[in-house]
């Protein structure tokens, strides 16, 4: 059989439900799949499924097949200016094509995606299929409902950005479809995403509407500011759009921001702690807890930590090191920095508190800190802190993009200044000062940092693009910012190639191993990309080899 049926098939009897919180549940026994979703219960536990998906690592998916890290977490900071692969210069090398344009149809990380998307759709659309006929309380099932077309909508949004146009589906596979399916352009599975989510916005309480154990699902104010970063996206990278423009973004941010739901935390320092998980700020994450298995099914942590944390202390694999470009970018004297980057020239190499040792190879002089843990986990590859994929943070950003590009220059203003007032007034990173374990460590004089932003037109945009990098570092966005602004190529070729010659500021600081992977970076990249509008480059992974063998799909440019 191809794989293909495997990663989009229907999950119905392979749901394998282990997480934290409301996902933390045990699973029903087999059911008769015509009445499964009469249950409510059977129909939460199918729900948590999908959240389940999401959670998966690395580890057997739900057909049995091993499915690889698929770098989500950092592949949209190590794809730009922001970060270097790290590690030892062999491990991993995909991850250096990926970067340096040179990747192939057999590239083993862009399966690994495919298949991880695919499976969540699928489960997306099995539970879709079953609550439009269940029979239980109607207001719980419309919550399920969004919930999943919440998450079905994210799962595509997440293959379009990797792959540009895929098979879109909206039910279950059939048998009739194995080897006759095709590829819907980009804007036909943004047109599905949106329709998604906007029914799910329909459908979902508030963040408030939700008991405390069920804090991490999704929510109306989730659905919201997922939609409006879809379509920040769609405008810069979907030639064929005539319906999105900037005024949607500003309505759906402008939503979040109303509801009165979340708020900004006071500390910058705190949001990455394990104990603000589900925190103000948080408008959706990604749940994990301490369990008993390292790696899925039965895990209910993540891999991210482990993949980025400091080597020495026996923390992590150091991958994903911020560039120097990078921290170069922070204005003197930001608190931010400290909850962004550590290592052996920053701050005494303190960590947590104490002084780390630094002897083994990396990508540069600094990990990231927003990816640290204070201590081993129980199972190395499988920490409890969440991933924060949507904060309050990016919703105002995002918002102050759109009043822009709306002609409400002072509104944008106004929200540059909410982050940026936030941040001049945080202390450094927990842990900063040698000794202690708190937040403690403080700028002397907070008014002399951050001065708020006073310009208008073309260079106001540039604030707004500069505080979004600094912000949002080493959160994974820094990639998709640069290609829907169309500044994508431009900047990888100075970062990965121009800066790395004779004179540049990495002359001398990367290996041969590491360079020869950067010859050529901007015609490299450039012909993997399609056409966005405005001239528009947008840089995608290869479809799967198996997968444009055995259904004829048409493969991305410049993959063979």
């Amino acid at each position: 059989m191809k794989k293909l049926k495997y990663y989009i098939a229907s999950a119905a009897v392979m749901l394998s439900v282990s997480s934290c919180n409301f996902l933390d549940l045990s699973p029903q026994g087999a059911e008769n799949s015509e009445n499964y979703f009469n249950a409510l219960d059977n129909a939460i536990y199918a729900v948590n499924g999908i959240y389940d998906m999401l959670q998966l690592d690395e580890g057997n998916g739900p057909d049995g097949q091993w499915i690889g890290g698929h770098f989500d977490f950092f592949l949209g900071d190590m794809t730009s200016d922001d970060a270097e692969k790290g590690s030892d210069d062999t491990d991993n090398i995909g991850l250096l094509r990926i970067a340096g344009g040179t990747s192939a149809s057999s590239l083993e990380q862009a399966e690994f995606f495919w298949i991880h998307g695919f499976w969540g759709v699928s489960r997306a659309n099995y539970c879709i299929e079953g609550l439009e006929a269940a029979t239980f309380d109607e207001d719980m099932r419309n919550r399920l409902m969004g919930e999943s077309l919440f998450l079905r909508g994210y799962f595509n949004w997440y293959l379009v950005r990797m792959f540009g146009g895929i098979p879109l589906f909206t039910s279950s596979v059939q048998p009739s479809d194995f080897g006759s399916v095709k590829r819907s352009s980009v804007n036909e599975v943004y047109q599905q995403i949106e329709a998604d989510l906007k029914k799910a916005i329909e459908l979902l309480p508030t963040r408030s509407q939700y008991a405390t154990n069920d804090l991490g699902r999704a929510t109306k104010g989730a659905a919201q500011a997922l939609l409006a970063r879809v379509y920040m996206y769609q405008i810069g990278t979907d030639k064929d759009n005539s319906t999105i423009n900037w005024t949607n973004v500003y309505n759906m941010t402008d939503a979040v921001i109303k509801s009165g739901e979340y708020r900004l935390l006071k500390n910058y320092a705190m949001i990455w702690e394990t104990e603000n998980d589900n925190s103000s700020e948080g408008v959706f994450e990604i749940q994990f807890g301490n369990g008993s298995e390292e790696y899925a099914p039965g895990s209910i942590g993540t891999n991210f930590y482990q993949y980025q944390g400091h080597r020495d202390s026996g923390l992590g694999w150091n991958f994903n090191n911020p560039t120097k470009d990078l921290v170069d970018s922070f204005e003197e004297g930001d608190p931010r920095l400290s909850s962004t980057i550590y290592g052996e020239n920053y701050n005494d190499g303190i960590l947590y508190g104490e002084k780390m040792k630094y002897e083994t190879q990396k990508g540069s002089a600094w990990l990231s800190r927003k990816a640290a843990l204070p201590e081993v986990p129980s199972f190395a590859r499988a920490a409890d802190r969440n991933l924060r994929i949507i904060r309050y943070a990016d919703v105002l950003l995002m918002h102050a993009e759109a009043a822009y590009n709306t002609g409400k220059e002072e509104e944008a203003r106004n929200m540059l200044e909410m982050v940026r007032e936030r941040a001049r007034n945080s202390t450094y990173c927990m842990g900063y000062a040698e000794g202690k374990k708190d937040y403690s460590a403080a700028p002397a004089e907070t008014d002399k940092l951050l001065p708020k932003i006073t310009s208008s037109g073309n260079d106001l945009l540039l604030a707004i693009w500069q505080e979004r990098r600094v912000e949002l570092a080493m959160e994974g966005h820094r990639f998709y910012d640069l290609v829907r602004t169309g500044r994508f190529l431009d900047n990888m070729a100075n970062e990965k190639e121009t800066q790395r010659n004779t004179g540049g500021i990495y002359d001398g600081v990367y290996s041969d191993a590491v360079n020869q992977y950067f010859v050529g970076v901007r015609s490299n990249l450039a012909a993997r990309c399609f056409d966005g509008p405005n001239g528009n480059k947008v840089y995608v992974l290869p479809i799967p080899l198996k997968e444009v063998q055995g259904y004829g799909l048409e493969q991305n440019p410049g993959y063979f």
